[in-house]
């Protein structure tokens, strides 16, 4: 029978029809409708409509040669349901072959060779209890509520550029001040630059903010049409559910090209030698565009060996009232999405944290997780070392929209105290090894291995191309460089590198290193052969830190300890 309906869909048959019976619809059959009701605002066969006068005796029903009423009645195809490519037709059906909504139109023109053509009613069962059906509303409002926040930010640019602007020109005029009457072209045509700059970036900041209110607009459509939708029939519903995904997705590409620049800023570079090349010069100063990136200092710093400084320190609780312990934050990663992923060993439990550190939700393990190891995107994998050989191993969850979901596991048949991820390969630390598996946990070997103490090999961290392996050896007092085939390069020591725990390396090639009993947090140079600086101790807020991870995003170091709370140390 389905072989029978695709052959009649590509020869183009009336089996397809432009008006099909709402009724009919709904109860699965697919039925040329022949008059349409304008206060029903419903399709009607002929047996359907004769029931409906029966109950609606004064109404008006319009019949076929008033086909022409129809497309022009309010609600006879509003824009949830009409297609796209062809506005004056209805969709009706959907192509499992290139996963799009259909009308008639689109299949005889388009369609004709797919093979998996199914009628909406058909796939729209049970779509009104899917889960994220019921999603839509929430990813709509918070893509609105982001939209209206970055307007907010761009309306506090246009005005911060403003204020520059004056501040600019103050500077400008005190210059001005010191020199003769030869500098009044120079300050015009200073000014012209700046001002231009000035104008050019503000014609960004209007053109974002302008799309900034259009998207807000037509979410705030989306969202009613959509509330509308998801109250009426499962096709209905089906559609919106469709079109509300498609506007998620261009919504969320807009608003990842406008957030790539987080916002312009303007300086005026003074020449110190304006006197005394004054015949020569033609502004006062180069107007130069700044912007900051949210891909900052990691991408930005080319060198690996620059030396932090600290701007402040913060702490932010991540206690829960149901934990039972005070929290030991084992592992730390920031997701692509800004969420922080956490590793609260004493309390088995991995924590789900928003920008402002506050916790999103959280997810039991069992056993005591001890590392959190970044795969692809959102999801991370948590390595829980257990005595219990079936717990113990690497537990794989998925961390976006405020929710943490477990995904998969693989046991190990060793320890489980850390990993790392590179190149397709998790590299795991056993305590006094580390080795190297598939993805799908399959052994490839042993890359290193030290057995003169239990926590040789505690932490491992790989450079970005590969090439090295930073391994903290808890028990040595040292942290131990490798290149890729296991070979050390490297073994540094340190006064304030008394059992060091977390590593980590940031796409640039910057180390950090926590040491527990010294309670600091180090920076190293990008062989592992000496300390570059101490950027925080234990009155800096530090308590026997266990990790850290690097934010690109807020240029901050993110460390967890045996405390309840993460220590954020700003870094310039």
């Amino acid at each position: 029978m389905a072989s029978n309906f695709e052959s009649s869909i590509q020869r183009g048959c009336d089996f397809i029809h432009d008006f099909s019976c709402s009724p009919c619809e709904e109860n699965g059959f697919n039925t040329e409708a022949h008059h349409y009701c304008t206060q029903c605002k419903i399709y009607y066969c002929q047996n359907c409509v004769s029931k409906h006068n029966v109950l609606y005796q004064k109404h008006a029903v319009l019949g076929r040669k008033d086909v022409k009423k129809w497309e022009a009645a309010p609600g006879v195809v509003d824009g949830l349901e009409r297609c796209g490519m062809h506005p004056g037709e209805a969709l009706k059906l959907v192509c499992g072959d290139h996963d799009q909504l259909c009308c008639s139109v689109c299949v005889a023109i388009d369609h004709r060779q797919c093979s998996k053509i199914q009628h909406i009613p058909d796939v729209a069962k049970g779509v009104q209890r899917n889960i994220e059906f019921h999603q839509i509303p929430k990813k709509i409002n918070e893509l609105q509520k982001q939209f209206e926040l970055m307007k907010e930010a761009r309306l506090n640019n246009t005005t911060s550029l403003k204020k520059t602007r004056a501040a600019i020109a103050d500077e400008i005029k005190t210059i001005r001040k010191k020199i003769n009457e030869m500098l009044d072209k120079i300050e015009k045509t200073t000014l012209q630059d700046l001002d231009g700059m000035i104008a050019a970036l503000e014609k960004n900041l209007k053109k974002d903010i302008e799309t900034c209110e259009k998207w807000t607009i037509e979410l705030q459509n989306m969202i009613a049409a959509f509330q509308t939708k998801a109250k009426s029939s499962e096709s209905n519903s089906y559609i919106a559910y469709r079109k509300s995904q498609d506007m998620i997705s261009q919504a969320n590409d807009n608003l990842r090209g406008i957030s790539t620049i987080e916002c312009y800023n303007v300086t005026c570079k003074a020449n110190n030698r304006i006197k005394e090349l004054l015949s020569s010069i033609k502004t006062f100063g180069v107007i130069e565009e700044q912007t900051v990136m949210t891909k900052q200092r990691e991408d930005h710093l080319s060198d690996p060996n620059l030396v932090f400084s600290v701007a402040e320190y913060k702490e932010y609780n991540v206690r829960m009232r149901n934990d039972k312990n005070r929290c030991a934050i084992q592992g730390v990663f920031e997701t692509p999405s800004a969420e922080i992923v956490i590793a609260d060993r004493d309390n088995c439990k991995v924590k789900l944290l928003d920008k402002a550190y506050r916790v999103l939700d959280h997810c039991g393990v069992p056993g005591e997780p001890w590392d959190v190891c970044h795969i692809d995107g959102n999801e991370v994998a948590v390595c829980v070392n257990s005595r219990q050989t079936d717990t113990r191993g690497l537990y794989f969850i998925n961390a976006s929209d405020g929710k943490l979901v477990t995904t998969r596991k693989l046991t190990s048949t060793h320890g489980c105290i850390a990993a790392a991820y590179h190149g397709g390969q998790l590299y795991i630390s056993s305590g006094t090894a580390l080795y190297v598996y598939t993805m799908s946990g399959q052994k490839v070997k042993r890359l290193y291995d030290d057995i003169s103490g239990t926590f040789t090999v505690m932490k491992c961290a790989i450079s970005n191309d590969g090439e090295t392996i930073y391994i903290t050896n808890y028990t040595g007092h040292e942290l131990i460089t490798l290149n890729n085939k296991g070979k050390k390069q490297a073994s540094l020591t340190d006064p304030d590198m008394k059992s060091p725990i977390g590593v980590h390396v940031t796409s640039a090639g910057h180390v950090f290193v926590c040491c527990s009993s010294s309670g600091t947090v180090l920076q190293v140079d990008k062989d592992g052969k000496k300390k570059l600086a101490t950027l925080a101790r234990k009155e800096d807020g530090v308590c026997r830190p266990y990790s850290l991870f690097f934010s690109s995003r807020t240029s901050s170091l993110i460390v967890g300890g045996e405390k309840d709370t993460v220590l954020v140390i700003k870094l310039i």
